[in-house]
């Protein structure tokens, strides 16, 4: 990883230096010479980074020389953040107008002072960088424009022959592809179908075992073989293509030339073309080749073998066909052909039971199992065996032709600022879930991610990369949320193999099996069950360049490093992760962090206040205190946290208000809660209003409004809060107060104040005392799901059955609720019209729970012919048994809890797609639907899981 972390380190250093120089030139004379002089040398030292990071693979030299440039790289980066926070602070003491303490610090003697101080700094490392850089000559390493990129390598190129004995376990895969390519019911001349997955998969040797299938030979007229592999070179896959058709190597011709005969050679014939070992991402020179491809017959296909899902979505014109590893069954029988002679089964059972668990360590790879039983094929011994299983096994992912080099061609192809994302994930133990919001902010905090333009978001750019890593398949088993939205991720045990091997010695987990470290060592994660928190704080302590530290406990054991002695000498620290430390009380070395970034105390803390020291960390961009049970305030200043981007404080019970000034940290992406100060009498005088969140209109994700109070007063600050301008918020939840101060209530006026953008997906309400709900409610046309708890005046909804998206509608303990839908309203059906609308189009969920007096969807609703709504008016509207059949359609569960007046649930009688049907505690419905009694239990016998029960009454 060195070289990828170095490649990004000169970046960040060039860019930067420019703009700081600009900056502070009026401020710092003399500076300016020195800066423009490491800007030279640390631009000439990235020229070379890329040839040197081949080149260190073969040359001790070069791998030595890599490692002195890394630690002046680090001190010149660690410099200019010192310069960055400097610079941050004189512009904090300008629009602070603190006037006497001003003139003294922009002083003559003050600014001379610090100038010389800075400029001996600057000219130190550049020197260094000067002295290092002048022995590269030795090394004859070439310039970045001179050498050959990394993807024009030369590779070995595939071939369509494969021994069928050779490829075991691929029987089923090879009959579902075939199945698809010789698929008739298309309209497209030409398909294309990739086969997607990791390295070492098979999908080569499955596109092969398809090409020679006797059926396949039968039903096309041509067919051709090119291994397109990094270089995907338009006139070169055409030549290919040409060369395999034709069986002779062509001459070099004009692309004219070749487009002609490559028409004369396809055009109406049905050809099946295999484009083995795709990596190109560009949609533009896909389309290209594509463009010459369509001129095949109808019935004419194309498969392509890739490792990027990426490339799989740009290439497919029907579903990629996703390679998946070998089962236990056919891992067993591939390991049994490689390891025993003529693939007989050992008749020791001891040796069979220590091949199973080694084949559980390729994980269904095929070609890891080919390794490993290769490599077991020449020992026969139990002893040998049990030792391989014990001592080599760990090794093998550094023998020649295992599993690791060919998945660090995955590797190999990743841009610089990809790499070093990848080979961070090495702090995560294996099989940890990884939240990908929390690691993007790991990656701002090491200056990861790289903005091409101003007008980008880091977190936005964040996210591409943690995507462009998955569609690789350097990430698996990704988990979504509700609305769809992927917000977590594992790593292959594999891939994590991967990841340490391209870390080297920077990066560094500590357990019980191995408690070391190496003194350069920049990052550092504490995994599970450290049983000695002496022995872990003492090498800690040695770490004192360490740039990221992650507790990696989260609840399993109670942390005891001494902070204080552990990282008070971590001067560079950017990340500190002790979430979940339960025994952490000292905080007084917060403030000597000045290069933190990411700092995390989220957990079961016994913290009641952060220190004051904590606003001078200017280059902070990420604070979680989440859970943080015993928090009473946040600091009063921390309007001075310039950075700050990413405050988390839900479930902070104690915490009673917001400081002022929160509103002018205008880079909040993320702020998770908003506690106000209800207006009780012990209101704080630090307290800020709603108002604070007027001008965050950048905020994202998650918001919950705790707290609010009951009171007139509180509308307008509800409005001031501006939420409708917020629109990247993701959900919102607005939580009252149960205690009341006034009289008065208004919260009808408060939640119409408190109006969202329409982009909102979830929107959640608790104790709130209007008696209805506000109109704006049926213009959130992407909200997804709606709860409403313990509102115990609200009577109805408004019309939500027309809101497109909504699929989670959750009501618990509305105590005035009689029906759901308001007496007569005309908007949710009419009869008039001639196609008709489906009622809660999208409705998968619903919860009716603690509704004492809810009776019915619609009043005076029942299952006959018709049912008229609002009689007694001229504008009556009636539901046909045809409108209660185009409602629900695709409604999954409805789980009904303590509703003893609901008598009937007719309006789901003819659901088809329900799956769940949960009643407890609602004894008239319980009667009516009993399995052996009920007049109604036919309605829902069809229903696949039903739970019917009537709890005992305590």
């Amino acid at each position: 990883m060195a070289e990828g972390v170095l490649f990004n380190i000169a970046q960040e250093i060039i860019g930067s230096l420019g703009p700081l120089a600009i900056k502070e030139i009026k401020l710092l004379w003399g500076v300016k010479d020195e800066l423009e002089k490491l800007k030279d040398t640390v631009s000439i030292i990235n020229d070379v980074l890329l040839d040197a990071e081949e080149q260190q693979v073969k040359r001790n030299a070069v791998r030595n020389w890599l490692k002195k440039l890394e630690d002046a790289m680090y001190e010149a980066d660690n410099l200019l953040d010192d310069f960055s926070t400097e610079s941050l602070r004189r512009e904090i003491m300008t629009r602070d107008k603190m006037a006497k303490e001003v003139r003294i610090f922009f002083s003559k003697s003050n600014q001379f002072l610090y100038a010389l101080k800075m400029g001996h700094k600057i000219k130190a490392i550049r020197e260094r960088l000067d002295s290092i850089n002048a022995t590269a000559k030795d090394f004859k390493l070439k310039l970045g424009h001179e050498k050959i990129p990394i993807q024009n390598k030369k590779r070995y190129d595939s071939y369509s022959f494969v021994r069928v004995e050779e490829v075991i376990g691929r029987e089923d895969a090879k009959k579902e592809v075939i199945e698809r390519l010789m698929e008739s019911n298309v309209e497209e001349n030409v398909l294309i179908l990739p086969i997607v997955g990791i390295g070492g998969l098979g999908k080569t040797a499955l596109a092969q075992l398809i090409f020679n299938d006797e059926e396949i030979k039968k039903h096309f007229e041509l067919k051709m073989w090119v291994c397109v592999s990094d270089n995907f070179d338009v006139q070169i896959i055409v030549e290919k293509i040409l060369g395999y058709a034709k069986n002779k190597k062509l001459e070099q011709v004009e692309m004219d030339r070749l487009i002609n005969a490559l028409r004369n050679e396809i055009d109406r014939k049905k050809y099946l073309l295999v484009l083995d070992d795709v990596w190109n991402e560009d949609p533009k020179e896909w389309s290209d080749l594509k463009e010459l491809l369509m001129g095949g017959a109808r019935g004419s296909r194309i498969l392509v073998t890739t490792r990027s899902e990426k490339v799989a979505k740009i290439t497919c014109t029907i579903k990629p066909y996703s390679l998946r590893g070998l089962d236990e069954l056919k891992s067993w029988s591939l390991f049994k052909h490689m390891a025993f002679e003529k693939g007989q089964e050992s008749e020791n059972p001891r040796i069979v039971a220590i091949g199973k668990e080694i084949v559980k360590k390729c994980v269904g790879v095929p070609l890891a199992i080919r390794t490993m039983g290769s490599l077991l094929y020449f020992k026969n011994s139990e002893i040998e065996w049990l030792s391989f299983k014990n001592n080599e096994l760990s090794k093998i992912s550094q023998r020649e032709n295992d599993i690791i080099p060919t998945l660090k061609l995955s590797y190999d192809q990743l841009p610089s600022h990809l790499k070093h994302c990848f080979a961070y994930c090495s702090l995560f133990p294996k099989d940890y879930e990884i939240d990908k919001s929390t690691l993007i902010q790991l990656w701002m905090a090491q200056g990861f991610i790289k903005l091409s333009d101003q007008t980008q978001c880091l977190e936005d750019v964040g996210h591409e990369y943690f995507m462009n890593l998955l569609w690789r398949s350097f990430f698996q088993e990704v988990k979504m949320d509700s609305f769809g939205d992927i917000i977590g991720c594992k790593i292959h045990d594999l891939m994590h193999d991967l990841a340490i091997s391209v870390a080297g010695p920077l990066i560094t987990t500590l357990d019980d099996k191995e408690i070391n470290i190496d003194e350069k060592t920049r990052q550092v994660a504490v995994a599970y069950h450290i049983s000695s928190s002496y022995e872990v704080t003492t090498l800690l302590c040695k770490a004192n360049r360490m740039r990221t530290f992650l507790y990696l406990g989260r609840r399993h054991f109670k942390a005891n490093i001494d902070c204080d002695a552990t990282f008070s000498s971590s001067k560079f620290l950017r990340v500190l992760d002790l979430q979940d430390a339960e025994t952490l009380q000292n905080l007084s070395f917060i403030g000597k962090l000045k290069h933190l970034r990411y700092l995390d105390f989220s957990g079961d803390l016994k913290i009641k206040k952060l220190p004051d020291s904590i606003t001078r960390l200017h280059n902070l961009q990420t604070l979680k205190l989440s859970y943080c049970w015993s928090l009473k305030e946040l600091p009063r200043d921390i309007k001075k946290l310039v950075n700050l981007r990413h405050l988390e404080i839900n479930r902070c019970p104690r915490l009673s208000y917001m400081p002022v000034g929160l509103g002018q940290l205008t880079n909040l992406q993320t702020l998770s809660a908003f506690y106000v100060d209800s207006g009780s009498p012990s209101r704080h005088s630090d307290s800020g209003g709603l108002q604070e969140l007027g001008g965050l209109n950048k905020l994202r994700g998650d918001l919950e409004i705790q707290n609010l109070g009951h009171g007139k007063g509180v509308a307008l600050e509800c409005k001031a809060a501006n939420l409708k301008a917020k629109q990247h918020l993701r959900t919102l939840s607005i939580e009252w107060t149960n205690s009341r101060y006034d009289a008065n209530n208004s919260d009808e006026a408060s939640l119409e104040g408190l109006e969202p953008h329409p982009n909102l997906k979830r929107l959640s309400l608790e104790y709130y005392e209007g008696s209805r709900l506000p109109s704006w409610l049926l213009l959130l046309t992407n909200l997804v799901e709606f709860e409403l708890t313990y509102s115990p005046k609200c009577q109805y909804l408004p019309t939500l059955s027309q809101l497109p998206s909504l699929k989670y509608l959750s009501l618990d303990s509305l105590d005035a609720m009689e029906y759901i839908s308001e007496d007569g309203d005309s908007n949710e059906f009419s009869s008039s019209s001639t196609v008709q609308t489906p009622f809660f189009p999208s409705l998968e969920f619903i919860w009716l729970w603690h509704c004492p007096n809810l009776k019915g969807w619609w009043r005076r609703s029942r299952m006959d012919s018709s049912v008229e709504l609002n009689s007694d008016s001229d504008n009556s509207v009636e539901i046909t048994e045809h409108h209660l059949l185009p409602s629900f359609p695709r409604l999954s569960e409805l789980s009904i809890r303590d509703c003893p007046m609901l008598t009937s649930i007719e309006w789901i009688h003819n659901c088809k797609s329900l799956q769940v049907l949960k009643i407890e505690d609602c004894p008239i419905l319980l009667q009516r639907y009993n399995r052996d009694t009920g007049k109604d239990w036919a309605e829902i016998a069809h229903i696949p899981k039903l739970y019917l029960q009537q709890l005992p009454q305590e």
